[in-house]
Parts: structure tokens; C-alpha cells; sequence
């Protein structure tokens, strides 16, 4: 398995949305941030229904969130 983050876009929807991630981690029902903070970072990704309420959230469709995921699982498959 790879260490290598998975490339997004939150950070900067949520600051075009003028929201911190406590606020973002609250409007999804978390009681903390430390979710919103490893999505990211790109340690982490949301599962599909917290993908769509992010993207709500931010007023974009949901592939802008991850604009470059089908290049980078094409980088990992090649890397095995």
C-alpha cells in the first residue's frame, strides 16, 4: 500500500465558503473536526453520502471535490 495523499479540493471550497472545519465537522452532525481535517490533508476521503453533503455544503458537484482521482488510482495500479 501507498502513503501517498489523496489529491482534493476541500480546503479550498470550504474557504470559498467562508466556513471553518468545525463548522463544515457540525453541518455533517461530527462532533469534532478531525474528519474534515484528514479529508483534507488527504489522509482519509468521506464515504459517498458525506461526499454529496460536501459538495452541497460548498455549492459544486461532487467529481470537483476530487478533480484528479481517476489519475491518481492510475498512478497506484501502475506503482504495483
Amino acid at each position: 500500500m501507498t502513503n501517498k495523499n489523496i489529491p482534493n479540493t476541500l480546503k479550498i471550497h470550504r474557504k470559498k465558503a467562508k466556513l471553518t472545519q468545525e463548522q463544515v465537522a457540525l453541518k455533517l452532525g461530527f462532533t469534532s473536526k478531525d474528519r474534515i481535517c484528514k479529508w483534507e490533508k488527504g489522509k482519509t476521503y468521506p464515504h459517498v453520502v458525506n461526499l454529496f453533503k460536501l459538495a452541497d455544503l460548498y455549492m459544486v458537484l461532487p467529481n470537483e471535490l476530487y478533480p484528479n482521482l481517476s489519475k491518481f488510482s492510475i498512478d497506484l495500479m501502475d506503482e504495483n
